[in-house]
């Protein structure tokens, strides 16, 4: 398994998005996907 942060996710991650994502930071963000994959997807297919 490749992680790009040098560890794997916790739900703690994906919670801290959805959490965040609940802020008046976030209050412009509509109908996104949001991929909290450390950086997984860069690397593309093996």
């Amino acid at each position: 398994m490749a992680e790009t942060l040098g560890r794997i996710g916790t739900p703690q991650d994906i919670a801290d998005v959805a959490v965040w994502l609940c802020t008046d930071e976030a209050r412009f963000i509509t109908g996104q996907s949001i991929l909290v994959d450390g950086g997984f997807t860069i690397l593309g297919p093996r």
